[in-house]
């Protein structure tokens, strides 16, 4: 792995986007005894660099392929490497939701199987703390009250 020092510097990168302009292809009048297939393929080459230059003499549409051939490079890459464990980490999650909602749905069943009475006396039961923690913050200390209790 490299280091922050080691990384390419922004000027690096900016060589993805340089737009170097494209010259015009000529062909090579000069007959040579080649085999078909080289002769096919020169030829090939030739108007695939004709048409390039057609299209693009500022050299813009290379410097886009080029930004854009780098740019899903390193995004197929990040994706290879990291969609295994997060795919892992998200059915870990999914199973251990499954089971935290088997476990809630246990304790409500048993909670909603409980004599209305004894819901009503932890209602009343919980109502009545937080009244006393509510009364206790609202009212004044009583006793000591700190430094200027002797003056």
């Amino acid at each position: 792995m490299k280091s922050f020092t080691e990384l390419p510097d922004y000027k690096d990168l900016r060589q993805l986007w340089t737009q170097e302009p494209v010259s015009p292809p000529v062909p090579d009048l000069e007959l040579t005894p080649d085999h078909w297939v080289e002769r096919g393929a020169e030829v090939i080459g030739w108007s695939l660099a004709r048409l390039e230059h057609w299209l693009s003499a500022s050299g813009w549409l290379r410097a886009w392929l080029r930004l854009n051939l780098f740019l899903s490079i390193v995004i197929t890459s990040a994706g290879v490497l990291l969609l295994p464990p997060v795919a892992q980490v998200l059915e870990q999650l999914a199973r251990s939701s499954h089971w935290i909602g088997l476990i809630i749905g246990e304790v409500f069943g048993l909670v909603t199987g409980l004599p209305p009475v004894v819901i009503s006396v932890g209602v009343l039961y919980l109502a009545f703390v937080i009244y006393r923690r509510i009364r206790r913050k609202r009212l004044p200390q009583r006793g000591y009250s700190g430094e200027d209790y002797y003056q």
